[in-house]
């Protein structure tokens, strides 16, 4: 199999054409001074439905990998996830996101999320929340069984380690991770990266 190795190296050059790393992440320059950031991606999804474990701690939102975790190294990566919930308790509750794992990392997201009728397809008013802790509600608690959240955000690990998309409850139950839900990230810098490009 053929391959292209790129050396770990300072960026050096705004010349077009040109690729280069820097142990973060891939770059690309199309034009004079366009340098851009690769997108390479890692990503979980669930192709069959994942029941959860009965219990209102946050937990592991994809088995499609033993433990639902991504190793990453140090660096800025952004992230968004997409998951859908049924089988919730009908005592009134809520749902939340949190990111667990072994990486010290700070986080920046934001989340829209709905917890509404029996078919998530039914259109129902949205919720909207931006986050920076560790587990967080994202919808209000209700007697509805069925919800779903679309999370974007930033994510700065400063000492390597693991990345677990996690989901809690606020009342205990076996509620099912749909099929289609997924978490995907990529790197976009070093820990200190404020632009990328030719800004100015």
């Amino acid at each position: 199999m053929s391959q292209i190795i790129l050396t770990s190296d300072a960026l050096a050059t705004t010349t077009a054409g040109a690729f280069e790393y820097d142990g973060v992440a891939h770059y690309s320059t199309p034009t004079s001074a366009q340098r851009g950031v690769i997108n390479s991606e890692q990503l979980i999804l669930l192709q069959a439905a994942y029941t959860l474990t009965s219990q209102t701690a946050a937990q592991k939102l994809f088995n499609t990998s033993t433990n639902g975790q991504v190793t990453l190294t140090t660096g800025t990566y952004g992230f968004d996830c997409f998951y859908s919930l049924s089988s919730m308790s009908a005592t009134s509750g809520s749902f939340g996101f949190a990111l667990g794992g072994t990486a010290t990392l700070t986080q920046f997201f934001y989340a829209t999320a709905q917890k509404g009728a029996a078919a998530v397809a039914t259109a129902t008013a949205t919720q909207s929340t931006y986050n920076t802790a560790a587990n967080t509600t994202l919808a209000t608690a209700s007697v509805n069984t069925v919800g779903y959240a679309q999370i974007s955000g930033i994510i700065n690990v400063s000492v390597a380690g693991t990345v677990i998309p996690q989901v809690s409850l606020g009342i205990a139950a076996a509620a099912v991770v749909g099929i289609g839900s997924y978490f995907r990230i990529r790197p976009i810098g070093s820990t200190t990266v404020t632009s990328v490009g030719n800004w100015s």
